[in-house]
């Protein structure tokens, strides 16, 4: 946990309907939780109201299509994060040193690396992907 004592939360697939809830919890608790990361496929209205509602840190988009056009929408609403995009990308986020736990919610086999690489990190990992339980 960082010094204000909040657990910084990476959400792996917040376009999904685990990651919106997971983000609703984290709304309704806000001196528990920080969300410091999104990631997601290609979802970009969606993900352009949750960076403006929750101004992670880092974000990423699988697609960098996704990501350029999330880049454009930013810009336009005055938004300077940083838009990443890729699988490199997302498995920087589940180790990045700010991030505390990640909700593991990438839909199949998709999530599987990025859930190994944060679990090999020592990060405490929420599971929300069957594939990755087995």
């Amino acid at each position: 946990m960082n010094p204000s004592g909040k657990l910084r939360v990476a959400v792996m697939g917040s376009t999904g309907s685990i990651g919106v809830n997971t983000l609703d919890v984290i709304s309704r608790h806000p001196e528990r939780f920080e969300v410091t990361a999104l990631v997601a496929n290609s979802r970009v209205d969606v993900m352009l109201a949750q960076v403006l509602a929750h101004r992670p840190k880092l974000v990423v988009m699988a697609s960098e299509a996704a990501a350029a056009q999330l880049r454009a929408d930013l810009k336009e609403n005055g938004h300077t994060v940083q838009v990443f995009s890729g699988s490199d990308a997302i498995n920087d986020v589940a180790i990045h040193p700010e991030v505390d736990a990640v909700m593991a919610a990438i839909v199949g086999a998709a999530g599987l690396p990025s859930s190994l690489a944060a679990a090999r990190a020592g990060k405490r990992l929420l599971l929300a992907n069957k594939e990755a339980l087995v």
